[in-house]
């Protein structure tokens, strides 16, 4: 697959989810912040979850602010796009984690995008 392809495959992934049903897919590509918030949840899926603290410290700060963040996550919350769950090291943090469908829609979206990069012969 040629570079323009590979370009207007990831346009149309963030075009085609404005106007998704999919409420997994919309979240996903909704903003700058929202990718790369699943990004970091679902990194963390399979350890023990990432707390806000982790996420805020992560996320430079010219892509978000603790608040933008905090109202992200409410929003995933909200959507059963993530679940939160207290810690099991400490039981004063809350973990986030990533919802099953949400986690499908994820692998879906990683398989995808192995198949592109891996088809290319981007030098």
């Amino acid at each position: 697959m040629m570079e323009s392809e590979i370009i207007k495959e990831k346009k149309r992934n963030i075009y085609l989810s404005f106007f998704s049903d999919d409420q997994s897919y919309k979240f996903f590509f909704k903003s700058i912040l929202h990718h790369v918030i699943s990004l970091e949840v679902y990194e963390n899926n399979n350890k023990d979850g990432i707390s806000f603290e982790a996420i805020c410290a992560n996320v430079p700060k010219s892509i978000g602010s603790r608040s933008s963040i905090q109202s992200i996550l409410n929003e995933a919350l909200d959507k059963n796009i993530f679940k939160k769950f207290q810690s099991k090291k400490d039981k004063r943090i809350k973990n986030y984690f990533i919802g099953e469908n949400f986690a499908n829609m994820i692998h879906n979206w990683l398989k995808k995008e192995y198949s592109y990069f891996n088809k290319a012969n981007i030098s």
